[in-house]
């Protein structure tokens, strides 16, 4: 027998018995790791759907920005506009302003109506005027009159007119009457507000007319005391013209 075999029997004597402990000691090392590399495994697994959450929250965000920043917009934009009626009483109140260019003459001689266009209309256009049948009542005179458009004009029109010796203004009442209220006045049996202004709009012409562009009717009106002659001012947006009639 060898030395190297009588010291490993004699080791063998006085060690105590292992009772297969090397083998679990393997065992529970292979057990481990593998434990260990399935957990490896899982969080390999869980890594990648967390990264791809992670870049769905990053582009949602950035959508969410972009589309949060456009509705801000919108919403700044709608409130901040002005009511669509503000640019037409605003452009009604600069026509207002445009101070009237009516002539004044020293008598009826020196009064003379026109200009007319070549169907015989008042006026120089693009706006014309022609006067219908005249009705009384106890305040004064009431007129039909019909105004023309044959080209494209923009609204609104302002009508303006003057007695052109007394200086009272002529007044208007129905449909297209507008500006302050001077005093009521029954007219074929109906009462009417009496207005210094007639405002007209390509919206509310007569649809029904064939042989212009835009018509429009109302109705005129003069006291007892009216001379017989009166100057009439149109304005438009870029355009103003005067006419008398005699």
């Amino acid at each position: 027998m060898s030395l190297r075999t009588q010291i490993h029997s004699a080791f063998d004597e006085v060690a105590p018995p292992a009772h297969g402990l090397p083998e679990r000691v393997v065992q529970t090392v292979l057990t481990e790791n593998a434990g260990h590399k399935r957990r490896e495994r899982l969080m390999l697994r869980l890594r990648v759907p967390l990264a791809l959450v992670a870049m769905f929250m990053l582009v949602a965000l950035v959508v969410g920005v972009l589309i949060g920043g456009r509705l801000m917009q919108d919403w700044n934009a709608f409130h901040n506009v002005a009511p669509a009626g503000d640019n037409y009483q605003s452009q009604v109140a600069q026509l207002e302003a445009v101070p009237l260019r009516v002539p004044v003459f020293a008598s009826q001689l020196d009064c003379k109506s026109g200009p007319f266009n070549s169907a015989g209309s008042l006026g120089s256009g693009p706006v014309y005027g022609d006067a219908g049948p005249i009705s009384n009542s106890t305040w004064g005179a009431y007129y039909s009159i019909v105004a023309y458009a044959d080209t494209d004009v923009a609204g609104p029109i302002l009508v303006r007119a003057i007695d052109l010796f007394t200086r009272q203004p002529v007044i208007f009442i129905g449909q297209y009457a507008a500006g302050p209220v001077a005093v009521s006045d029954t007219f074929k049996g109906q009462t009417y507000d009496q207005h210094a202004e007639v405002l007209l709009s390509t919206s509310t012409s007569d649809k029904q007319a064939v042989s212009h562009k835009f018509v429009w009717k109302f109705i005129d009106g003069v006291p007892t005391s009216y001379s017989g002659s009166t100057g009439w001012q149109i304005d438009g947006i870029g355009f103003s013209e005067v006419f008398v009639v005699c």
